[in-house]
């Protein structure tokens, strides 16, 4: 991976990598390790995920690349998205069959008073993509006769072709292919929504690990909080026996234990809580174990260099809303057809025959044809001038969100620099007071052992020792989802950036 340099706005270190880094959907078989969150790749995974123990998945990259691959197959937001890829493709497998021959059974029965009818026959009916209407088949049709009546050629039956052809309006395969080529762009709307949400997910499960990560640690601080606390009140009672110190250092520093006992049971719940949020989010049943790293280790974002050119194709809600335009020109283009008169020409063709026996009748020997013009449309066309109308106010209103959406991006991409940039500046900030505070708890206890103070100052030394520690975890983690914050505006986010970031 070649540098390009950093960012001049950052004390953080962020590289800029001379790639695109658009996000792109797997549309072939690939490694899954390497893949990005695409849908095709995450079904190549299905099977082996499911046969891997859940902590390290993968020897060489960060854990939460392997949880993350694990939301994307096994959560209900990677399932939802599949179902709902199924369902469009459902939708443009019935469009595409909307020209397919369809066979229709002529056949009936029927009684009145003094007779009986039969009919049995088929058609079929196809039509073309230039709105050519072709319709064939056979029909034949008996009469019975009662005592009391005499029928006639009881028997016939005819064979018939007739085509028909629509003019002004149905004329032509763009609009007869309206629905069809609608049907797959809601498709790959679809599909791009599905990788918006698989986005999304990347986002929400990396945040939630960090969130994770940040209670285990605080509860790791808390219980050194306690000890510590602890262990200065035994110090206290010692002294205190010995006539080095007053009561009042022992009642200080039984408080500051209950206190510190207080913290880490609240802490615990926290803990729990962030644990149960973070296996709900990978979809894992209640007797699944999780584990992961004690450490929270530091985000380095790589961010493409060409990221102000390709910004908006990176971002998906860009991609959807152009994918909208197309679907919403392509309507238009039908509704304006549609205030054209549905005028169609049709020619019909029947072979017939009648007689008292089927055989007769089977002979066919009588040949009719008829050519006719049809007006299919009504004169008053207000239903057609309405839906006009309103797919015009549509155009108008998806105009209007195309420039909202375009500053709405910008926008947050300015936001998510100057958030990071204040996040490693708060962490920086964070680590100077945690050295600080180390150094005032040392020289409060060395005060305190020499008997030149009372033990307030250590108590208050202990405490800003350990607000400096949450307030370090917290600017980390603050820092950590800030940068992927970052990438997710900038259209980026996936497991890619997230091997290459997160080390």
């Amino acid at each position: 991976m070649h540098t390009i340099g950093e960012h001049n706005d950052f004390s953080s270190q962020v590289l800029f990598i001379e790639r695109p880094g658009r996000v792109e959907r797997v549309e072939e078989k690939t490694n899954p390790m390497s893949c990005c969150y695409g849908l095709t790749g995450s079904m190549l995974l299905m099977v082996a995920l499911f046969l891997q123990p859940i902590p390290a998945l993968c020897s060489v990259d960060h854990e939460l690349l392997d949880f993350v691959h694990v939301a994307l197959i096994q959560s209900d937001t990677s399932l939802d998205v599949r179902d709902s890829l199924q369902i469009s493709e459902i939708d443009v497998n019935l469009a595409e069959h909307q020209f397919d021959t369809r066979i229709v059974p002529l056949t009936s029965i029927g009684f009145t008073e003094g007779t009986g009818s039969q009919q049995l026959g088929v058609e079929f009916r196809k039509e073309v993509e230039t709105g050519t209407n072709i319709t064939y088949g056979v029909v034949g049709n008996r009469v019975d006769e009662d005592t009391d009546y005499v029928v006639e050629n009881r028997n016939s039956a005819s064979a018939f072709v007739r085509v028909s052809q629509g003019l002004f309006r149905r004329w032509g395969r763009k609009y007869n292919l309206t629905n069809l080529d609608v049907a797959r762009l809601r498709n790959e709307l679809a599909s791009i929504d599905g990788d918006r949400q698989m986005q999304s997910l990347v986002l929400t499960t990396s945040q939630k690990y960090y969130s994770l990560l940040l209670e285990d640690q605080l509860l790791r601080q808390s219980r050194q909080a306690l000890v510590r606390s602890k262990e200065h009140l035994d110090s206290a009672v010692s002294r205190q026996s010995v006539g080095l110190v007053s009561k009042v250092d022992v009642y200080r520093a039984e408080l500051a234990a209950l206190n510190a006992e207080s913290m880490l049971q609240s802490q615990e719940r926290r803990r729990q809580q962030a644990y149960d949020d973070f296996r709900e989010q990978l979809h894992l049943p209640e007797e699944t174990e999780l584990e992961w790293q004690a450490r929270i280790d530091k985000i380095m974002p790589v961010l493409p260099a060409d990221w102000e050119r390709t910004v908006l194709d990176n971002r998906l809600d860009w991609q959807e809303y152009l994918m909208n335009v197309q679907i919403s020109k392509r309507e238009m283009y039908k509704v304006e057809r549609d205030l054209l008169p549905d005028v169609g020409l049709s020619f019909t063709v029947e072979q017939r025959g009648e007689g008292d026996s089927a055989e007769e009748a089977l002979q066919l020997d009588d040949t009719n044809w008829s050519f006719q013009v049809q007006m299919n449309s009504p004169i008053n066309d207000r239903a057609e001038k309405s839906a006009l109308l309103r797919k015009q106010l549509e155009m108008s209103r998806l105009r209007r969100e195309g420039e909202t959406l375009r500053r709405k991006i910008r926008r947050e991409i300015k936001d998510g620099f100057a958030e990071l940039q204040m996040a490693e500046q708060r962490h920086q900030v964070s680590r100077r007071q945690l050295e600080q505070a180390r150094l005032a708890i040392d020289l409060a206890k060395s005060r305190y052992a020499k008997g030149l103070s009372d033990n307030l100052d250590m108590l208050d030394a202990e405490s800003a020792l350990s607000d400096a520690e949450l307030g370090t975890s917290r600017s980390l983690v603050e820092y950590n989802n800030a940068a992927i914050q970052l990438a997710y505006v900038m259209g980026i986010l996936n497991t890619e950036w997230l091997r290459i970031s997160v080390r």
